[in-house]
């Protein structure tokens, strides 16, 4: 028996479907969702490069820079490269366990940037997953540095004086000083790091405060009630 429509009416949808609103998606989930998806790729290719260096045994620090305007540049982005490289080779296992880590944890925020676009409902869970794995991580990171790598940088300034010695022939200036040297390497193997751990722990708190806390159950809950109303 057809139900009844009056004049100009089109088939009524059925009542769940009637009382299901959308859910407007609020710009502090776009914005941490953008946020981890950059981080995500960041993670996700600069693991897979430490993985395959690792494997190739290809030294990134040699390869061809483009577009840098002195010495004193070529000798910080190499150099960082170089003083890497060093700490991995002096810790194999710590390095590939890192690396897959970071895999592990780039691929945890893909799936919860893709469930937050997708309005899928697990996303508040992937995010606040992604939170607690990233905090583990970064706090591990920042343990490593000060436990272990800050006792090797004195070993590891030859490894920055090599890198300085040939960036600074190509333009025929005097190479910086010893003393200048192990500074950068301080500062390149100890303070960026923990500033980085630092900046990682942060983002992984904000998480947890906004998926995981109040915000994010009202909207999470509402988009469930507005699914299933």
């Amino acid at each position: 028996m057809s139900a009844n429509h009056g004049p100009g009416e089109g088939p009524r949808p059925p009542s769940g479907e009637a009382s299901r609103q959308p859910t407007r998606r609020p710009r502090w989930v776009t914005v941490l969702a953008v946020l981890m998806l950059l981080a995500g790729a960041r993670l996700f290719l600069g693991s897979l490069t430490d993985l395959r260096r690792m494997v190739t045994g290809r030294s990134m620090a040699e390869v061809r820079l483009e577009g840098l305007a002195d010495a004193d540049q070529e000798v910080l982005i190499r150099g960082q490269l170089a003083l890497d490289e060093a700490v991995d080779r002096s810790h194999p296992v710590a390095a590939t366990v890192q690396a897959a880590a970071r895999l592990a944890l780039a691929l945890v925020f893909l799936f919860a940037v893709a469930a937050v676009f997708s309005d899928d409902p697990r996303g508040r869970r992937a995010s606040v997953l992604a939170a607690w794995a990233g905090m583990a991580l970064h706090v591990g990171s920042g343990v490593f540095v000060l436990t272990v790598v800050r006792g090797g940088v004195a070993d590891a300034v030859p490894v920055l004086q090599q890198v300085a010695a040939k960036a600074h022939a190509r333009t025929g200036d005097a190479p910086p000083t010893a003393a200048t040297l192990a500074q950068l390497a301080s500062t390149l193997m100890i303070q960026v790091p923990l500033l980085a751990a630092a900046l990682g722990v942060l983002f992984s708190v904000l998480l947890l405060v906004t998926f995981g806390g109040r915000r994010g159950r009202l909207f999470y809950n509402d988009g469930v009630k507005a699914d299933h109303g």
